[in-house]
């Protein structure tokens, strides 16, 4: 069955062929001016709150539009991310397949039968985004190009697409790091395109409540709550992960202390460089049990075993640092007998959308925890303190947040912040994270009991 070549509007299209009967008003302006580039409009730019419908409702509707306008078509799709193209966008257009019965839909491709095409992939190669041209002439086989969740795409990608023929170009995410092709799209390069911001209040499938939450838990000038729902760049390039202001603020506002609920402990580890740090959470409380050099692993081993024994903490309360030379410490602490839950910092975060890594977002996470009045910290020493408050966020250039380096902290003449590693550990550890002991590091501990299965576990 050939393609009926269509003479709708993409918006009209969406409306009436694909029966996209909920459009909001930015997804039909958005679809209009997509069309408008067979007219010579400019290109589209578009920075949307998460979760507000771009890839179904805007960019499948846009493929599908123009492989009917165009049936010889060519639509290339790519994204920092194969996932999203796979299990977002693709899903996201099988939706309509019985509509068009003639086309062959494969994993990451749409064939129709006149010879035009869909293809998604997720490249940082930019050599896979060149090449692509109109093979008769820009009236029969066109060249759309999108980049999806634009944020994370290299900027050497952005420039292979430059070297393409194209007629449609779509670059469309939430917003990320205040530089790269995608933020200069609707900056220095502005006038170069038609742009549009949406927010997610502009989105009514999008919980109110939601966003009051996360309002509340991160703040209204947070690069996460101003990416995920104001669709704002974050424009200062590096900014205190917790201020000194608000740390402050903070501790003259602390809650009543509750020690009743969850306890977790983490550990950060010298290995003989800087300090060894264990600090516990009992509910809302965190506290610091210990800091102290020693260079002598097997000591300070020995060291943590009976600091876990003097505060009661069973295997499946504490949390070790096992990056790099933490490895060797966790060791020497179960040949003590004693096995802990091992945090992997450089991982992927639980929240892979919004954090680089795991490490990150347990700095952002802890440090909202403690500006939004939610932890006491009783009364905290100069050095704590300046540990808390002087670790940058970074953009990684995947477009997501991390905290810069320890490594890079020192050369900048910071101390390494041991302390606040294990403070927020503390506070974001446990029940907030999927991580799992063993039964062995259960039964082989020399604990008295374990009431790892059967404690209470309450939040604040």
């Amino acid at each position: 069955m050939k393609t009926q070549r269509t003479i709708l509007s993409p918006s009209e299209f969406s409306w009436f062929q694909l029966c996209e009967k909920t459009l909001y008003d930015w997804q039909i302006e958005c679809l209009e001016a997509i069309g408008l580039q067979e007219h010579g409009g400019p290109p589209v730019a578009i920075a949307a709150a998460n979760g507000s419908g771009k890839t179904a409702k805007v960019v499948a509707s846009a493929i599908c539009w123009f492989l009917s306008r165009y049936p010889r078509g060519q639509v290339v799709v790519t994204s920092g991310s194969f996932r999203q193209v796979e299990k977002q966008l693709w899903p996201a257009l099988r939706v309509h397949q019985r509509k068009f019965p003639g086309w062959n839909f494969l994993t990451t491709e749409i064939k129709t039968p006149e010879g035009g095409f869909a293809i998604g992939f997720s490249t940082d190669d930019a050599g896979r985004a060149e090449g692509w041209h109109p093979k008769i002439n820009r009236q029969t086989d066109p060249v759309f190009i999108i980049v999806d969740e634009a944020k994370t795409v290299p900027d050497s990608v952005f420039e292979a697409f430059d070297r393409c023929t194209r007629v449609f170009q779509l670059w469309v995410s939430s917003p990320g790091k205040p530089w790269g092709q995608f933020y200069e799209a609707f900056h220095a390069m502005r006038k170069h395109f038609w742009v549009r911001k949406v927010r997610s209040d502009e989105c009514p499938h999008i919980d109110p409540a939601k966003r009051k939450r996360d309002l509340e838990k991160y703040g209204p000038d947070h690069p996460v709550y101003r990416s995920m729902h104001d669709a704002e760049f974050t424009e200062d390039a590096e900014r205190l992960v917790l201020s000194p202001d608000l740390l402050t603020k903070a501790l003259d506002g602390q809650p009543v202390p509750h020690e009743d609920g969850e306890v977790v402990a983490f550990c950060d580890f010298a290995a003989g460089r800087d300090e060894n740090v264990l600090a516990v959470r009992r509910g809302n409380t965190v506290r610091i049990v210990k800091a102290w050099v020693e260079k002598n692993t097997m000591q300070a081993a020995r060291e943590f075993v009976q600091l876990f024994r003097l505060n009661a903490l069973h295997p499946g309360q504490v949390w070790g640092d096992a990056d790099g030379l933490g490895t060797a410490m966790i060791d020497a602490i179960e040949e003590e007998g004693f096995y802990m839950k091992r945090f992997h910092g450089g991982q992927g975060a639980s929240d892979p959308d919004e954090y680089s890594n795991l490490i990150g977002e347990v700095w952002h996470v802890g440090c909202r925890e403690i500006e939004r009045g939610r932890i006491n910290l009783g009364v905290i020493d100069p050095d704590t303190f300046k540990q808390l408050t002087t670790r940058k966020s970074e953009w990684a250039e995947n477009g997501k947040l991390r905290v810069e380096s320890k490594d890079r902290m020192r050369a900048e003449g910071r101390k390494s912040p041991d302390r606040g590693d294990a403070i927020l550990g503390a506070i974001v550890c446990g029940a907030r994270l999927s991580g799992v002991v063993t039964g062995q590091a259960v039964d082989s501990s020399e604990v008295e009991d374990s009431n790892f299965a059967s404690s209470h576990v309450g939040g604040w």
